[in-house]
């Protein structure tokens, strides 16, 4: 089974009201036209909106469970004809290529990827998918020294909400090495039934962070040219108080 399988019900349910990044692919996807590649695309929360607007998409996925989700949430609005759902991973994903002029990576997505070769591969797979003056979009947190060193593990209460029926409760314990630039996160869930019995579920798994030109120098290696870097969605400059560190790249020819 897929690591993030059991949990994708609970991803659903923690990200499926964030849309702050929605107007601002919307808006990437007008500038270059479809197909459009999602890559770790997850429960098609970016997926929907956009086929909402009338473009054809690619959605990869490494989880069935959630690709499930997403084919669930699309065939619901009547989206399913425009979106392909891929089970695959990024790294090895085998897609048509020079046919994509718009791909892009969603909130933090990328750093599930914790090594540079991992990264390279995910990178070169894109690459040959997109058309020659494709645009690549990576969007990442902008990493804070001071407030990862903070991260020693302890375990704080994140959000509580209803999911079918069942009252949950998401704990978050973060341990951050900063010479690896690795976060050890462990997810607690929760779930307590009508009749007061209670269900826990805990995943655990690694994240890498990156900082401004490590992810330029990345990019050059796999064959980019960074074309802009902005600090969120509304296309700021990127400077140390963003909350964002999006990049934008196109293949290098």
């Amino acid at each position: 089974m897929n690591l993030y399988d059991p949990f994708a019900r609970y991803y659903d349910a923690d990200f499926r009201h964030f849309h702050d990044d929605i107007p601002f692919y919307r808006e990437w996807a007008r500038r270059t036209g479809d197909p459009i590649l999602e890559l770790m695309c997850g429960t098609g929360r970016v997926l929907a909106p956009l086929a909402s607007a009338g473009y054809r998409l690619t959605g990869v996925d490494l989880s069935p469970a959630m690709l499930a989700l997403a084919g669930e949430r699309l065939a619901a609005e009547g989206l399913a004809d425009r979106v392909t759902l891929i089970e695959a991973d990024v790294r090895g994903v085998v897609l048509p290529e020079n046919h994509f002029p718009l791909a892009f990576v969603a909130v933090n997505s990328f750093m599930h990827l914790t090594t540079i070769e991992d990264q390279l591969a995910a990178l070169a797979a894109v690459r040959r998918a997109l058309t020659r003056k494709g645009t690549l979009i990576i969007d990442l947190f902008n990493p804070d020294p001071q407030a990862i060193t903070r991260e020693d593990g302890r375990i704080q209460l994140e959000r509580s909400y209803e999911l079918d029926g069942r009252y949950v409760q998401k704990f978050v314990a973060i341990e951050s090495d900063a010479a690896e630039q690795i976060s050890h996160v462990t997810f607690i869930y929760d779930e307590t039934a009508a009749d007061g019995s209670v269900t826990r579920r805990t995943m655990q798994f690694t994240m890498r962070w990156l900082y401004r030109f490590e992810l330029e120098h990345l990019l050059a290696r796999a064959g980019f040219t960074l074309r802009a870097v902005y600090g969120n969605y509304d296309l700021e400059p990127y400077t140390s108080a963003s909350p964002r560190l999006i990049a934008v790249a196109s293949p290098r020819r």
